[in-house]
């Protein structure tokens, strides 16, 4: 890949990388950290980019590597020396559909946030996959190929995680209907 090209790469997929990298982080000042390490390794193997496989993908598993990478480091840090980081909760905005009553609205809203928070408590294995699925819209090839794992495996890790959050859901008490 050329260094245009990956200019091009930056722009195009920059926004959609950051976003990654702040599900990852869950902290804005960790995501930017991740999301300039992730673009500076990519800028420095950007002649092994192929425009032809899923450059995305790509750049996306090289967040996951820095991303492990970083826990790691601070796993073996705190078990030196524990310390204490605070954990920025993300909070999504849904645009209220006025044909619904405030009601439905409050319980749409209420929903989603467990649904989230239930997301949020998963392993970090099924939370990448389930975020990459649905939030990010992958495609499973594309998910296997960022998180260098078998397609497999990444189908076994969304059902697995759907599977974790019916059983929460319906241990709290909601309705789940089947499909």
């Amino acid at each position: 890949m050329t260094r245009e090209e990956f200019e091009q790469l930056v722009m195009n997929t920059g926004p959609d990388i950051y976003s990654f990298c702040l599900q990852l982080a869950r902290n804005r000042e960790e995501a930017e950290e991740l999301y300039q390490e992730t673009m500076l390794a990519a800028m420095e193997r950007h002649r092994k980019i192929d425009t032809l496989q899923n450059p995305k993908s790509y750049l996306l598993g090289i967040a996951v590597g820095l991303w492990k990478n970083r826990r790691r480091r601070i796993a073996r840090r705190n078990r030196i020396h524990p310390e204490t980081s605070l954990d920025a909760q993300l909070e999504e905005v849904y645009p209220a559909d006025d044909a619904q009553s405030l009601e439905e609205e409050i319980a749409e809203a209420e929903l989603k946030q467990t649904v989230r928070r239930m997301a949020e408590e998963l392993p970090e294995k099924y939370r990448l996959v389930m975020y990459l699925y649905y939030s990010r819209e992958q495609r499973i090839e594309e998910i296997a190929s960022a998180l260098h794992i078998p397609k497999g495996t990444v189908k076994s890790r969304l059902h697995k995680a759907r599977s974790i959050i019916r059983d929460r859901m319906e241990a709290e008490g909601y309705e789940i209907n089947e499909r």
